[in-house]
């Protein structure tokens, strides 16, 4: 799946206390400036043969690790590329390593955000035209990415939240029964709560005070890097051969509202 998206440059600021307001008020910019000349720092020490064969070994790393679509820990690469390299050096080379796969393989490096700060996953510019809805993937991963389709479908045509139990329900009527073995997907409940929600691609949240207990899933970070509501507005009209999107009034509007905000954070970036 793949949308145009604006660089994911910034991210939210939690509140802070009052003596580090001032730290937390400035500029995303400077900081990740500062970050990135101490990196150049650190890779100074370094020898230039020595530091190119380090990102080389990141971009390999990253393309090999990318394969079973799971966020890919800063503390992994750490410990695996970099190693007894100075982690100071690490935005330095993850910034070279990134620049290498966008140039080289049409590819992107996103820093995830929230809980999944320090972890980053790759997306391909070209999969898919921004305007359509036909999605592409590897041959072996065509059923598993269709039920997700339908999932993610599920979930945003139901104002973008949708309870485990209507989940289930709505499956059961496709004929997925998420407590029976299924022929092509195996254990469905597993596929969608444990491999979807570690490769990003949903949020599977416990709802507070539940009992029985009660979770919701929601699109995860992953899904939203990847494709958009645009794209899944067309997939729901061909499923059900409405020649018009906009006749889902709601669904549209949210579309249109994401959209603008879109464009409002990449004028301001």
């Amino acid at each position: 799946m793949r949308r145009t998206r604006q660089p994911s440059g910034k991210s939210n600021q939690d509140e802070l206390p009052s003596g580090s307001q001032s730290q937390a008020s400035q500029n995303p910019s400077q900081s990740q400036a500062t970050s990135l000349t101490q990196a150049e720092k650190a890779a100074a020490k370094l020898d230039q043969k020595e530091l190119e064969l380090k990102v080389n070994d990141l971009v390999q790393y990253l393309l090999i690790m990318d394969q079973k679509k799971y966020p890919i820990k800063k503390v992994d690469i750490n410990k695996v590329v970099l190693k007894d390299t100075s982690n100071k050096a690490f935005p330095l080379v993850m910034k070279r390593a990134s620049e290498k796969l966008a140039d080289i393989f049409g590819i992107d490096v996103i820093e995830l955000q929230d809980k999944q700060k320090g972890s980053y996953i790759l997306i391909s510019k070209y999969e898919i035209d921004a305007d359509k809805p036909n999605v592409v993937w590897p041959e072996e991963d065509n059923t598993r990415m269709g039920l997700l389709m339908i999932i993610l479908s599920l979930v945003f045509m139901n104002n973008n939240i949708m309870q485990d139990s209507e989940m289930w329900h709505t499956l059961k009527k496709l004929g997925i029964d998420p407590e029976v073995p299924h022929e092509t997907f195996g254990d469905v409940k597993k596929l969608i709560t444990t491999e979807f929600v570690r490769q990003g691609y949903l949020e599977y949240i416990r709802q507070p005070q539940t009992d029985p207990l009660v979770y919701d899933f929601k699109w995860g970070q992953r899904a939203k890097a990847e494709t958009s509501k645009r794209n899944i507005l067309h997939f729901v009209s061909q499923m059900y051969d409405v020649s018009d999107p906009q006749q889902w009034t709601s669904q549209w509007q949210d579309k249109e509202n994401e959209e603008e905000m879109e464009v409002s954070q990449a004028n301001s970036n």
